[in-house]
């Protein structure tokens, strides 16, 4: 796995600060149970060959704040590595995929999202699905981001 930065290239087009907003869907993906209204920030580290991820939302009544770094391109399997770690302590892994038509796929253990952004970079949308405990996907949340 090696980065260049024509490599990383590609994740400029989510590059900004974001108002973040979206909705939470409860377990059967069908009804709202929260809402999201916060900042995502996303930023090149010096040298280029990571992007620095903060979020910084309110869930509901709970405040979250993570930071993640996306880098380490795999040039096999053409995938960007996402390490997120939050306030709580919790951290995990999953990888970026730059799609064909645009779409970024976001895929983790028991999640996934897609990413769009518009034609100008003036916004984005991501649709979140989580699996249930027989491996279906399950709409988890929508979220908008706004420059």
């Amino acid at each position: 796995m090696t980065a260049t930065a024509d490599t990383m290239r590609p994740l400029d087009s989510v590059i900004g600060r974001w108002r973040t907003s979206g909705t939470v869907f409860d377990e059967y993906g069908q009804e709202v149970v929260t809402t999201i209204a916060g900042t995502d920030e996303y930023e090149w580290m010096a040298g280029g060959m990571w992007v620095i991820h903060r979020v910084d939302v309110m869930m509901g009544d709970d405040h979250v704040q993570a930071l993640e770094l996306i880098g380490d391109h795999d040039t096999e399997t053409d995938t960007y590595t996402m390490r997120a770690f939050d306030g709580s302590g919790t951290f995990g892994t999953m990888t970026a995929r730059l799609n064909t038509d645009g779409t970024w796929t976001f895929l983790g253990e028991g999640m996934r999202s897609t990413l769009r952004t518009s034609e100008d970079n003036s916004s984005m949308t991501a649709c979140w699905e989580r699996q249930d405990e027989s491996g279906h996907w399950i709409h988890w949340m929508d979220m908008d981001f706004a420059a």
